[in-house]
């Protein structure tokens, strides 16, 4: 993440010694020195509370110093810091795409969602159709471990779809929570019996939905087979069973062919200087 320069210019003597503090907190930063730099840059904003560039610099440098992952109340204290920074930047620079990825990252990674998604649900409120943000709030709720609101979440960006690719997308964002639900190692043993059926339908009726737009997409195909088996395990009764599994064998086999079409489809490999494998100029 690039620091931004105070440019000092005739002014105030506290408004240009807090510039200054901005330069030397610059210089501390330059030497990956992070608790130095926000020293300067918190001087910098006593003496002139709306220099923003001082909040910017500040948040920075705090993320650089937040560590994910470890659980202690001094990291919480400077994810804290580097959030409260980089928030009241935004307040001046609402569209700067960066900081708001790297506030989002660390509200995320520091675990707190609530003011994440009190940011983004502003910001979907202002553009509803803007489906990037629906897909990051959506995320959000998954991340937190709300996979139902997710869901809502990625039903949204569905409708908000207006063309064949992007509801493809969008259903398939829901199967891929589905699957993931039943296949991943934190989930595999906890999710049992009817709560398993329910994930699975829900992500079969997603494939299902997005196969009848794009009946070749591989993806869904693939996440159809692997539902279709993962539903036939919680059937309580034999011929449930049966039936399911004969269904996901019929989705397997179809992803086969699609993945031998793919690879039927992609170009042919060239050698050094434009040869093909023969050893015959491409072309020739």
């Amino acid at each position: 993440m690039i620091l931004l320069v105070a440019v000092a210019f005739l002014g105030g003597c506290d408004e240009l010694s807090a510039r200054q503090h901005v330069q030397k907190g610059n210089a501390r930063y330059a030497e990956q020195d992070y608790v130095g730099a926000v020293t300067h840059y918190e001087e910098g904003m006593r003496l002139a509370p709306d220099l923003d560039v001082a909040y910017h610099n500040a948040g920075v440098a705090y993320s650089r110093m937040f560590s994910e992952g470890l659980e202690t109340p001094e990291n919480k204290a400077i994810a804290e810091k580097a959030t409260r920074n980089l928030a009241k930047w935004l307040e001046k620079h609402p569209k700067d795409v960066k900081i708001r990825k790297l506030l989002t990252g660390l509200w995320i990674n520091s675990g707190d969602y609530q003011k994440a998604l009190v940011y983004w649900t502003k910001e979907h409120e202002a553009d509803p159709k803007a489906r990037d943000v629906i897909q990051l709030i959506a995320g959000i709720h998954l991340k937190s471990g709300d996979w139902r609101t997710a869901l809502e979440w990625y039903q949204k960006d569905v409708d908000a779809a207006t063309d064949v690719p992007g509801k493809v997308a969008a259903y398939q964002s829901i199967a891929n929570l589905a699957f993931n639900k039943l296949f991943s190692l934190q989930a595999r043993d906890k999710v049992i019996g009817a709560e398993r059926t329910e994930i699975a339908e829900i992500g079969l009726e997603a494939t299902g939905k997005g196969l009848e737009l794009d009946p070749n997409n591989l993806p869904l195909t693939s996440i159809s087979a692997g539902l279709w088996g993962n539903r036939a395990t919680a059937q309580g009764q034999f011929w449930g069973q049966i039936i399911d599994r004969a269904e996901g064998q019929v989705f397997d086999q179809r992803a086969r062919v699609l993945r031998e079409e793919a690879k039927k489809n992609q170009p042919a490999p060239t050698g050094a200087g434009g040869t093909t494998p023969t050893g015959k100029p491409s072309g020739s």
